[in-house]
């Protein structure tokens, strides 16, 4: 299939379709066919304000490839609120899906195409709304680096919506190849709130800081002799006052074939 039709067949799975405030840079090749994918991401933020301090997200997700092209998973997101004596939440169910639209290094980038539904759980005081977000997926390799940047934009639905209209969001990692199971990276991550309505830089949300990347084959601990596990932790450096102060993310995920 032509990257036009990949794009089309992408277009039309957006139509009838929130992103949540992940901490991951999506690749737009990483598409593995005959693979189930078990995911586990999450973060933890840390501020000494009380609208900052205490939140939480993780994530819940079982994936594979459709298709050569085409990654679908599902997403059970939790989330806990900032303050003290809150609760963690279930609080949306995700569909999202990924679009190889060239081959690795047939052109000068690698591109892609990201597009994901978010459906909210939460009911009463705790409501929020649902949500779309889409964009393009954009990786470069350079010697033993691979240089990535996902180009979202996001939009709320249904009655209990926080803003109106087109939120953008970006996020970019530079990742040093040296070692399959530890490689160090530098990640950032930012929203520049809605299109028409930007603030000031000081005034959105950025973060950058630190990630160690890794993955090690089942076969080299012992477990099996097809499969792998990835994993990603690092610390992330609030770079403006609207942002906080710092945050931890993780991410932990296992593939097994079929």
């Amino acid at each position: 299939m032509s990257p036009f039709h990949r794009l089309v067949a992408a277009a039309i799975l957006l139509l009838p379709v929130t992103a949540r405030a992940d901490y991951l840079v999506r690749s737009p090749t990483e598409i593995d066919l005959g693979e189930i994918e078990l995911e586990h991401n999450g973060s933890a933020n840390f501020d000494r304000r009380p609208d900052q301090r205490g939140a939480r997200s993780y994530t819940t997700e079982i994936g594979t490839g459709l298709t050569p092209w085409w990654h679908s998973e599902l997403e059970f997101g939790f989330d806990r609120a900032p303050g003290p004596a809150q609760s963690t939440l279930l609080t949306s169910l995700v569909w999202e899906n990924t679009f190889q639209l060239t081959e690795p290094g047939e052109a000068f980038f690698d591109w892609g195409f990201y597009v994901e539904y978010g459906q909210s759980l939460t009911r009463g005081r705790n409501a929020g709304p649902n949500q779309v977000t889409f964009g393009p997926l954009i990786a470069k390799d350079i010697g033993r680096t691979t240089h990535t940047l996902n180009l979202l934009f996001s939009r709320e639905l249904g009655p209990d919506q926080s803003t109106h209209g087109l939120d953008f969001s970006y996020a970019w990692q530079s990742r040093w190849n040296i070692w399959a199971p530890l490689s160090p990276a530098i990640e950032i991550y930012g929203d520049t709130g809605v299109i028409g309505q930007i603030p000031r830089l000081s005034q959105q949300q950025l973060l950058a800081g630190p990630v160690g990347v890794g993955a090690i084959r089942l076969s080299e601990l012992g477990l099996g002799q097809a499969g792998k596990i990835k994993y990603e932790a690092g610390w992330l450096f609030g770079a403006t006052p609207a942002t906080t102060h710092g945050a931890l993310r993780w991410r932990l995920e296992l593939e097994v074939p079929f």
